[in-house]
């Protein structure tokens, strides 16, 4: 009997440990403020930490423009390896925030998603809680209280919104009739989407972007003529998606190869701080993408027989 209740512990704790999934590997995150109290239009920091691999793959989160009830001024990130023990690396996001309102704020949690080969680990922030206050001490006397209102001289606030409406109406029809009058028959003539690309990036790299170090506007360019390429080229919506729905859309474009497929959404990601954040990659990573472009464009053109057979359907739909 004591034998058999030995082995029946024993069996039971190794089921609960076979029933407990293991992370594929140690993922640690914080984030914190320099500043838990802070005025109106004050700026403070807000620093995400993730400890992960030194060989993990950090997608951190991005949040350009607004953060909850804050306004994003600045975003860097940057990653760290010294100090830390080995095979492991620190990878630490910072964003500048403000808010013109007064109040008490949380900053809601952030995801992180740290890949290592085909494991992925995804962990949350904790929230963290910021007081805005305000200037003033509510005792102060309005100035409509110090002296008596004063006649205003103005035409009501109506007739100027009627005025604005009517002036806005106008407009409207002289744009409609001047089109009508001065539009031409028919479309101009497109040029097909291959040779439509490569004459962009021509354009493109005429004006130097890189070379002078503006490389939002550099990136901002090459997404759009990549983006305009595939959805002419294999007749998809992507040019206005959002990253999420481009991840969604480029899944199910016939035709194009895989590794471009995922090349798509990670141009997309990587240049996203950089476009909106004024953040800078570094010189080799920019080449990659600039022959990236190019391999785009050749390993996809279409071959003359599939030009003809699409001119003939679109002549047999007319």
């Amino acid at each position: 009997m004591y034998r058999f209740s030995r082995f029946f512990a024993a069996f039971i704790v190794w089921t609960a440990l076979c029933a407990v999934p293991a992370l594929a590997f140690d993922v640690s995150v914080k984030a914190n403020v320099d500043n838990a109290q802070v005025f109106v239009g004050d700026m403070f920091n807000y620093e995400i930490q993730v400890t992960a691999p030194e060989n993990a793959v950090v997608d951190l989160p991005s949040f350009v423009g607004n953060l909850g009830s804050f306004e994003v001024k600045e975003m860097k990130n940057e990653r760290v390896v010294e100090g830390m023990p080995k095979g492991t690396a620190k990878f630490v996001w910072y964003a500048t925030l403000n808010t013109f309102v007064s109040g008490d704020f949380l900053i809601a949690p952030q995801q992180v998603n740290a890949v290592v080969g085909s494991d992925t680990v995804k962990v949350n922030t904790d929230p963290v809680a910021v007081k805005v206050s305000t200037r003033t001490t509510g005792e102060e006397d309005d100035i409509l209280e110090a002296e008596d209102p004063l006649d205003d001289p103005r035409l009501p606030q109506w007739i100027y919104v009627l005025l604005i409406v009517v002036g806005v109406a106008l407009l409207v029809f002289l744009g409609w009739f001047l089109h009508k009058k001065f539009a031409k028959k028919g479309e101009v003539p497109r040029l097909p989407p291959y040779e439509e690309a490569v004459l962009a990036l021509k354009e493109l790299r005429q004006k130097n972007y890189l070379a002078e170090g503006n490389q939002g506007d550099y990136f901002m360019a090459l997404g759009f003529i990549a983006r305009r390429y595939i959805e002419r080229r294999f007749e998809v919506d992507i040019l206005d998606a959002t990253v999420a729905e481009l991840k969604q859309r480029m899944a199910h474009v016939a035709g194009l190869p895989q590794a471009y497929k995922e090349s798509v959404v990670t141009l997309a990601v990587e240049t996203e701080p950089v476009k909106f954040a004024k953040m800078k990659l570094e010189g080799e990573r920019c080449r990659f993408w600039d022959e990236w472009a190019d391999r785009l464009l050749e390993d996809t053109k279409p071959m003359p027989e599939e030009e003809q057979q699409k001119k003939a359907a679109r002549a047999t739909k007319k």
